[in-house]
């Protein structure tokens, strides 16, 4: 018997945590999945790229909040 109500969930629940990280950040950065992988990628100028990588949505915007703190 597969169980799809708690999937659902967690999909919907990942769903709504990307459109938030999206709101605060989308403009800066592309978010994409691959598989179990999270991408985020900027391009801060012509010929500046930067890449993040994380396995969960928290843990990569935890990366793109400290890529943004000034350095």
């Amino acid at each position: 018997m597969v169980h799809t109500r708690g999937r659902q969930t967690m999909i919907e629940r990942e769903h709504s945590r990307l459109e938030l990280i999206l709101a605060e950040h989308g403009q800066r950065w592309q978010i994409e999945r691959d598989g179990s992988v999270w991408t985020a990628t900027e391009h801060p100028s012509p010929t500046a790229l930067h890449v993040l990588i994380a396995h969960d949505l928290d843990a990569l915007e935890q990366k793109i909040i400290e890529a943004e703190l000034p350095s």
